[in-house]
């Protein structure tokens, strides 16, 4: 029973992450064709487009915080099943929005929905696994999630925005009917027994040590949204200015790139297990993907062919977040691991919001291409700067609570 157990719950999160990662990349995909459908007028696109980015990813900050306290109050099934009904109604909804900002509104009710997929599926999954094979389980979500944005790329790619939006209702209800087979976390069964402070984030503030190892894990995925929510998304404006002639295709580039992440978490989740650590596993990746980023400004603008090589290699590179997050599971007490854990994701997640600020004040005076670089080099540095805060868990017992 207890194998059946976690392997319920590695498919329940990896179809959750599948929609997670799906409906974040069609954002991106069908920008265009959805805000001109609305009534955006094309010079505003660009501004617009930040806009309904950073509104997501806004709802998603929220969500975060809301879905990790319910997921250590009330349990992780509870986010489970409460994030996909709230993201899989306003999903569905989407395509019938009259404007511009009814659309926005819904795609930050839906952000709020689907901040709590990945968080509460990788605690849950991390409890309920054996210690010494606990990365298997999270490099297998990550791994098999980013198909959903390879299909979000070819569905957005090649029907209209609108169905694209009605898909990604469909399959979180598809994927609420299937979570009703997976079980509760035994850790949290056990936790409920005791009087502790639970989904208690002041917790995390009032420690200096706790609140060094947060943010630590926040820095650490500003790389991986600078890519994804910067450069992909705005490929077209990067790519001109940097002078190519034929400009590379967003659900191409999209594609590859996830490709690459696709086979880089699960790689990075089993070179963890083989070094018995996850520091390690992550420092090499993210030597890695400072090494390619330098390529990518340097030479991406050579041709199509070389661009697109060289963004799935940077999606193996980025491929340490899954690591990263097993980590910051790892990292907390069962008390606030699920608060931890959802809402540090999405922090990171929201990074992509002064990324963004910073990338769109850059480009009047310095150009998208030259814009993109200066962001890129600001989250190499942090992201450097929180791995020197992050402690190793690889052999860590995760029945304890935080006081």
């Amino acid at each position: 029973m207890k194998k059946q157990s976690f392997l319920l719950a590695i498919t329940a999160s990896a179809l959750g992450f599948f929609v997670d990662l799906y409906d974040i990349i069609i954002v991106s995909i069908v920008r265009k064709s959805s805000l001109l459908s609305l009534g955006v007028p094309e010079d505003e696109l660009l501004s617009k487009g930040v806009l309904l980015l950073n509104v997501q990813m806004g709802g998603m900050l929220i969500g975060g915080f809301i879905w990790g306290i319910i997921g250590d109050k009330k349990g992780r099934l509870s986010v489970l099943f409460g994030s996909i009904i709230l993201y899989s109604i306003t999903t569905w909804m989407a395509p019938l929005s009259p404007d511009y900002w009814v659309f926005l509104l819904l795609r930050f009710m839906a952000g709020i929905g689907l901040a709590g997929e990945l968080g509460a599926g990788i605690t849950l999954v991390t409890e309920q696994m054996p210690q010494n094979k606990r990365g298997l389980g999270p490099a297998i979500i990550g791994s098999f999630g980013m198909l959903g944005a390879i299909v979000g790329a070819y569905v957005g790619a090649h029907y209209s925005w609108e169905f694209t939006y009605r898909l990604g209702g469909y399959m979180g209800f598809a994927l609420l009917i299937l979570r009703f087979g997976v079980f509760e976390s035994g850790l949290y069964e056990k936790l409920k027994e005791k009087t502790t402070s639970r989904g208690n984030l002041a917790l995390v503030i009032k420690n200096p040590r706790h609140l060094r190892r947060y943010i630590a894990t926040i820095f650490m995925g500003f790389p991986g949204w600078f890519v994804n929510g910067i450069v992909m998304t705005f490929t077209p404006e990067i790519a001109k200015s940097m002078g190519m002639t034929e400009i590379p295709s967003v659900s191409t580039v999209f594609t590859f790139f996830f490709l690459g992440f696709t086979f880089g978490d699960f790689s990075c989740g089993l070179l963890s297990q083989f070094l018995k650590s996850r520091r390690k596993a992550i420092l090499i990746y993210l030597l890695s993907f400072t090494f390619l980023t330098c390529i990518y400004f340097i030479w991406g603008r050579q041709s199509v062919t070389v661009y697109y090589i060289l963004f799935f290699l940077m999606g193996v590179s980025a491929g340490y977040t899954i690591v990263l997050l097993t980590n910051a599971a790892e990292m907390f007490g069962t008390n606030i691991r699920s608060t931890v854990t959802t809402s540090s994701l999405n922090l990171l997640r929201a990074s992509v919001i002064p990324q963004s600020i910073l990338f769109s004040a850059l480009v009047p005076f310095q150009g998208a291409a030259f814009a993109a670089m200066i962001t890129g080099v600001c989250s190499i540095c942090l992201a450097f700067y929180g791995y020197s805060q992050l402690e190793e868990t690889f052999h860590k017992n995760l029945d304890y609570v935080d006081e």
